[in-house]
């Protein structure tokens, strides 16, 4: 019950004028949403008394905007404490929330010799009048499933008309009489409604009635998470495997592919969302490779049974995966391990033999051999170069080859023959091995200019040997010496042995092309061990130009010095970089975890000083400044750098290297998938 008193006093303190209001509690009509007051309204002695019996004071009262009392009074406070100038009931109509506040005034005019009580007023705060009722809970929410809906009623009578919508749908109306709940089921197909996300947002609105009178106004309650169930997925209707080695694909059935010839081509066909979500990522994956498209090309390198698998990804983040196997058979390219060809009859007659040991590798589907191939022996007169065949075996399938094969008894005694071993399966290409058969062995041969041992003679004005010579004395060849036809090298470029050249002398004199072990020379390089190696090269005609190389024995440097026209350059130390120091795993910090699925986080650095990151990193500390790893010295940039990363929307992400080897988050990057691939700098 709400209750308000004010009251105010003459000037002189003497009187005071008191105006009371009060609810009406038992008169609060919910259906008409309106309460009654009572107010009453009276002077009060305070300090002395004062009286007027001529009515010549006006005392008057507003309530919520309305006088309720106007008139002229008399008041005599001689004899008593207080007189009552009027009191009365008012019905005060309430808010449409069933709330309401309401300002009194009071005033006295003329109070005898005191002067006037002006307005003076109060605030009275009435009850709440119960009006609508409103959404208490929605239990939790899943399209096609019950969802119970729990009201806050105000009065056991209110009855409810219930509505609800889905992201933004039209009303959805479960009619009226509902009491204190109601169930209600959204239907699966409002996923359409909900193609970005696993969850949409579910309006519920109330209206409230007493009989068929509505209670206040509409009540909304909007924003409940509903959930689109985790049976809806993307789909894929196949993956498919294309063998792209154009060679293969003519004979090889469709689903095998032979290791290190084939390239297999994956793709995802007929993938589509659910329920109004798109495709917006695919992945294929053969034996831990990825390709992020819909198709991609993969080298065929270990033989087995691999899955292929692709993997979708819908607008609402979720994904399907479709698996196959797939066949990679082995395989080897044909192989000659041995190939002899001999005249028969000891090197005597014109028939010739030929023993071939070779291996051929077999692809058996479905027990038939898929790679026949074909075996010449072929012949062509030396140095001719025009090959006929001898022997020509077709579809052969004997995977290990050792057999001698006759080549026929068509070759001249007097002359020799190149002999070709020709192999060629229907995969790789052809492999051979040529021999030469001499003509038939003989003691001694002469005539026509020509004189031979072991042989018929072959060339013209020539003595010629087809067994080895031992010389057992000194040989002196004034025009030079000749290997198949072309001079050899004569000038020492070493000892005998092949050791380095001793030299102990001044390198200012040293212009001789060769290897040399430099022993306590002068005019090496300053500062360093003159105990060491020298490599010269001269120019080809003018002995006043050459290079000089100087190693020392006792550091791994390298100095060079030229001479220009006899006078020579001072010495230059060549510059030397370190080796290339392989991939080495990063040490992630701040809960960010390597994402092996897609490669750790690692760095390397090349020969010539270019830092390169790769791999795939997660779960960790997006804020901005936070640190995801450290580079160690020798591996980090002279002045702080920005690079560019890939983050789980393929949009790039922004990071910051810093000259202190720190690795940080800048912009755009979120803790799902941050992926490093392809980013370099040059310390």
């Amino acid at each position: 019950m709400a209750m308000a008193r004010i009251e105010k006093s003459t000037s002189s303190g003497y009187v005071k004028l008191v105006l009371e209001v009060t609810e009406v509690t038992e008169s609060i009509n919910i259906a008409n949403n309106t309460s009654d007051i009572s107010w009453q309204l009276w002077l009060a002695r305070d300090s002395a008394w004062a009286y007027d019996l001529n009515n010549e004071s006006l005392a008057e009262v507003e309530i919520n905007g309305q006088y309720v009392l106007s008139k002229y009074v008399s008041f005599d406070l001689r004899n008593r404490d207080w007189v009552t100038f009027g009191s009365g009931t008012m019905t005060i109509p309430h808010n449409e929330d069933g709330t309401k506040s309401i300002t009194i005034w009071a005033r006295l005019t003329n109070i005898a010799d005191q002067g006037n009580i002006n307005w003076f007023s109060g605030t009275v705060t009435l009850s709440n009048i119960p009006r609508s009722s409103s959404v208490s809970s929605v239990s939790t929410a899943e399209l096609g499933k019950p969802i119970t809906i729990t009201l806050d009623k105000k009065i056991s009578s209110f009855r409810h008309q219930v509505k609800w919508r889905v992201n933004g749908s039209d009303w959805v109306d479960l009619g009226k009489g509902h009491d204190t709940s109601v169930q209600a089921t959204v239907p699966i197909e409002y996923a359409n409604r909900i193609t970005n996300s696993t969850s949409g947002l579910l309006d519920v609105s109330v209206r409230t009635f007493d009989g068929d009178k509505e209670i206040g106004v509409e009540t909304t309650k909007n924003g409940i998470p509903i959930k689109v169930p985790d049976s809806i997925v993307p789909t894929i209707d196949e993956v498919l495997t294309t063998e792209r080695t154009a060679k293969i694909a003519e004979f090889i059935p469709k689903g095998y592919f032979i290791k290190d010839k084939s390239v297999i081509r994956l793709s995802s066909n007929g993938a589509k969302g659910a329920y109004g979500s798109h495709i917006v990522s695919t992945e294929l994956m053969l034996d831990n490779l990825i390709v992020r498209s819909e198709e991609g090309d993969f080298p065929a390198v270990k033989s087995g049974t691999f899955e292929a698998s692709a993997k979708v990804t819908d607008s609402r983040g979720r994904s399907a995966i479709k698996t196959i196997n797939v066949n990679v058979l082995d395989y080897y390219a044909p192989k000659i391990n041995g190939f002899l060809a001999n005249r028969a009859g000891n090197g005597t007659n014109k028939t010739i033999f030929a023993t071939v040991l070779a291996n051929v590798c077999p692809i058996m589907i479905g027990g038939i051999n898929r790679n026949p191939y074909t075996l010449k022996i072929q012949y062509s007169e030396k140095k001719n170069n025009r090959w006929i065949d001898a022997v020509n075996l077709n579809k052969e399938t004997t995977e290990r080859i050792n057999r001698q094969i006759d080549c026929g008894a068509f070759y001249d005694l007097t002359k020799p023959y190149n002999i070709r071993l020709y192999i060629e399966d229907k995969i790789s290409d052809f492999v051979d091995s040529i021999l030469v058969v001499r003509s038939s062995s003989v003691l001694v041969a002469l005539g026509d200019g020509r004189f031979a041992i072991g042989g018929f003679p072959e060339l013209k004005n020539h003595f010629e040997s087809f067994l080895p010579v031992a010389f057992h004395k000194t040989l002196n060849v004034e025009e030079g010496i000749l290997s198949n036809g072309n001079p050899i090298q004569e000038f020492m470029l070493t000892n005998k042995n092949g050791k380095s050249i001793k030299y102990n002398g001044d390198l200012n004199n040293l212009k001789s092309s060769g290897g040399y072990h430099a022993f306590g020379v002068q005019n090496s390089p300053t500062g360093v061990n003159n105990y060491g190696y020298v490599s010269v090269i001269t120019h080809s005609a003018d002995n006043g130009y050459c290079v000089q190389f100087y190693v020392p024995y006792n550091a791994d440097q390298l100095y060079i010095r030229r001479s220009d026209a006899n006078r020579w350059n001072d010495w230059l130390k060549v510059a030397m970089h370190e080796k290339d120091s392989g991939w080495k795993e990063a040490n992630l910090q701040n809960g960010w975890q390597h994402y092996v699925t897609y490669g750790e986080v690692q760095y390397s650095k090349s020969i010539d000083g270019i830092v390169y990151l790769r791999g795939t990193c997660r779960s960790g500390s997006s804020v901005k400044d936070t640190v995801i790893f450290e580079l160690p010295i020798g591996f980090r940039p002279s002045n702080s750098l920005f690079i560019k990363a890939i983050n789980n929307d393929f949009v790039l992400a922004i990071l910051q290297i810093g000259s202190d080897g720190r690795v940080i988050v800048k912009k755009n990057v979120d803790s799902t998938w941050l992926n490093l691939d392809n980013i370099s700098f040059k310390i």
